[in-house]
């Protein structure tokens, strides 16, 4: 943090990305708690690919944008379109648009506006090397991962505030608009901090070779070679599809869970307290994963803490995790929080420290795509096997059962060198 360039980053991506939370959670009562919709493991794996598919699909054909063009100015035209897309949701609550073609018109910003989120996230991964010195990799990316969890904690919180205080004042319909608003307040925020970077600050570096965009096949083909080529980075990205295929699996199993064993249409918002409560103790968990992670792999390098996390979250995830009660589930969601998010933040060194510049913007969406894509996998998964209430014990010991399985498989694959810990800070001690 005493890098100026760092702490504005870290400034932008926290705005930025609590707008996302006040946005989503202007769109979650709707999606999945009106009285009138029941939702089951398949329409939560629908909602989730929403958000998170439309990007991994066109993300291979903007990437080349990160290498091609300022990093900044990219961060900053993410920000204005969604300040923007957030404003016209505002308009279409507060006037009433909300039938049937209006809801599909919602949805459609509601994924242009995620959809945006992921490619400025991606740009600002990739400029973050720029903007801290080499041997503090590992240092940065176990801020920036706290950043997304605590940013949606805070930014959730402050739309919940916003929408009960709001609710008791203003009709529904603009008291639901002024959280939209809320949200385009702060993409606006963002933007103008970004507006501080200089142009080529985040990169791309000058002399990087540019891409053009029939060259588009070919870049990706090179990112893909740099990707298996640095063995660390793909074991690493591999690691993270699967940390995020069981954390996918285990969001779906909850939100069914708590609306229909938990809970009835009778009490939906006792239903809504309870499982919001069980996102906040899991976004803690993620939050502060960045205080657990860094340390320890300080302590017993990068490759160790990996298999330590996948471990730590097995035994979590099979006790207290697969009694199905209330305060062991949330107990739990903390645990795989702070466990799941460690092997992230361990990854994300690893894959930074080894993936050149010049090809890392793309590498990076890549990345972001591999993580997306477990989300919506371990979705599908659940929505397969899982009961029409939720309640299965064998499917959340089977969660547990694949950590311990990731753990093994890591510890078998890598090998114990200095691969893992370039990028660490300890390793400029040794």
């Amino acid at each position: 943090m005493r890098h100026a360039g760092f702490r504005r980053l870290v400034i932008v991506r926290a705005l930025s990305q609590g707008g996302d939370a006040v946005v989503q959670v202007g769109m979650a009562a709707y999606l999945l708690f009106s009285p009138q919709s029941q939702p089951n493991a398949w329409a939560v794996a629908a909602v989730i690919a929403l958000i998170m598919l439309p990007f991994s699909v066109v993300g291979p054909f903007v990437s080349p944008i990160l290498d091609r063009h300022s990093r900044q100015r990219v961060v900053i035209g993410c920000d204005l379109v969604r300040m923007s897309m957030a404003l016209i949701m505002t308009a279409m609550v507060v006037t009433g648009h909300t039938g049937m073609a209006w809801q599909a018109v919602l949805m459609v910003l509601l994924v242009i506006t995620l959809s945006l989120n992921r490619l400025q996230i991606a740009g600002l991964t990739a400029g973050m090397p720029l903007t801290v010195d080499n041997n503090e990799y590992l240092d940065a990316a176990a801020i920036m991962p706290m950043l997304g969890p605590l940013s949606g904690m805070i930014g959730g919180a402050l739309a919940a505030i916003i929408r009960l205080a709001s609710g008791r004042l203003l009709a529904p319909n603009w008291a639901d608009g002024l959280v939209f608003l809320v949200g385009s307040l702060l993409f606006i925020a963002a933007a103008i901090t970004a507006m501080g970077f200089g142009r080529t600050e985040l990169g791309p570096r000058s002399g990087a070779p540019v891409t053009t965009w029939s060259q588009v096949v070919s870049g990706l083909t090179a990112a893909g070679r740099e990707i298996t080529r640095k063995h660390p980075a793909a074991l690493s990205m591999t690691m993270v599809f699967f940390a995020r295929l069981g954390y996918g699996a285990l969001m779906t199993g909850i939100i069914v869970l708590f609306r229909h064993y938990f809970g009835s249409d009778a009490d939906l918002e006792r239903v809504m307290i309870e499982m919001g409560a069980w996102f906040l103790i899991s976004g803690a968990g993620f939050a502060l994963s960045g205080l657990i992670a860094s340390p320890t792999s300080a302590i017993i390098g990068v490759r160790r803490t990996i298999i330590f996390a996948f471990g730590a979250a097995a035994v979590v995830q099979l006790m207290p995790g697969s009694l199905l009660f209330r305060p062991s589930l949330m107990i739990a969601g903390f645990g795989l929080g702070l466990c799941l998010q460690s092997v992230k933040i361990c990854a994300d060194a690893v894959v930074q420290a080894h993936i050149a510049d010049d090809v890392r913007g793309r590498v990076m969406v890549i990345y972001d795509i591999i993580n997306n894509l477990g989300y919506v996998v371990g979705a599908v998964v659940a929505a397969a096997l899982l009961p029409a209430n939720g309640h299965s014990v064998p499917f959340f010991i089977g969660i547990a059962v694949l950590f311990a399985v990731c753990a093994v498989v890591f510890a078998i694959t890598s090998s114990e060198s200095e691969d893992y810990q370039r990028g660490a800070a300890a390793a400029a001690a040794h």
